[in-house]
């Protein structure tokens, strides 16, 4: 599946800039009663960098609209974090880059209202990490999700093992975690990872949108307040993990082989 933004902006709805904000990295649609944010990055995989993941946090703080639904134009939700960066970060720049993404992770799962994950394509790495972030994720049969930072000789940084952790319990959380292995639509809704599977996702989650509409938003933002709770024993532990990974040799050998689409030999140092 590949959702084409002409056919959105066709309908004119699709904005670059709101309240005096340009966005580069996101297309903001605007409904009565929720808004969709559209990650839309140069690349179809839409790699997660810090500038677009404050975008989408800056489209939280909009005027108050009771839902929001998180997608992704063109081939995927979001296949993670932008890695060619990574060969240049050291320790303290990966500490500062992991800090932030709990940060924008903990203000999606702290805002009042629903956040909807509208998953097509691929959800991993960081983009796996942001789809947890929401509270409720609806995906595409052809989605393939997962937390493959081992294989590139990191660990997640934006909260996965934690909020994993906490959707599927700490054994099928390592197992997935540990092996970086992808897993299907079909095998995430069995693990209670995502709640429901459909063809047109982005159409089925502006119909719970609009669902939401209907009911009392008090008891909304109760009942996620009660639900929602960060669980903040452990977030810090990863980020220094994070950190720490950064320092080793295995990193570099990694994601070079990423890079390059190499296997890599890594050396435990």
């Amino acid at each position: 599946m590949q959702v084409n933004l002409d056919e959105r902006l066709e309908k004119g709805f699709t904005n670059t800039e709101v309240c005096g904000v340009n966005y580069k990295n996101i297309k903001l649609e605007e409904k009565t009663n929720y808004r969709i944010a559209w990650i839309n990055r140069e690349s179809p995989l839409n790699p997660l960098n810090m500038e677009t993941l404050e975008e989408i946090d800056n489209v939280l703080g909009l005027e108050k609209k009771e839902t929001t639904i998180i997608a992704g134009m063109n081939k995927a939700f979001s296949a993670g974090a932008d890695i060619k960066n990574f060969l240049q970060m050291k320790e303290s720049d990966a500490f500062q880059f992991a800090a932030g993404g709990h940060r924008i992770m903990n203000s999606i799962s702290s805002y009042p209202f629903p956040v909807i994950a509208a998953i097509h394509g691929y959800a991993l790495g960081g983009g796996f990490e942001l789809a947890m972030a929401c509270d409720i994720r609806i995906c595409t049969p052809d989605a393939q999700l997962g937390l493959p930072e081992v294989t590139l000789g990191i660990v997640p940084g934006f909260g996965g093992t934690q909020r994993l952790k906490e959707l599927i319990g700490e054994g099928n959380a390592f197992y997935l975690a540990s092996t970086g292995m992808r897993i299907t639509a079909e095998r995430a809704l069995q693990m209670g990872i995502v709640n429901e599977i459909a063809d047109k996702v982005v159409e089925r989650s502006e119909e719970i949108a609009s669902r939401y509409a209907e009911l009392p938003p008090v008891s909304l933002r109760l009942i996620k307040s009660l639900i929602r709770k960060i669980p903040d024993e452990g977030f810090q532990d990863e980020i220094d993990a994070f950190a720490e990974v950064f320092g080793t040799e295995d990193h570099e050998t990694g994601i070079k082989a990423f890079l390059e689409k190499k296997k890599p030999q890594f050396k435990g140092r």
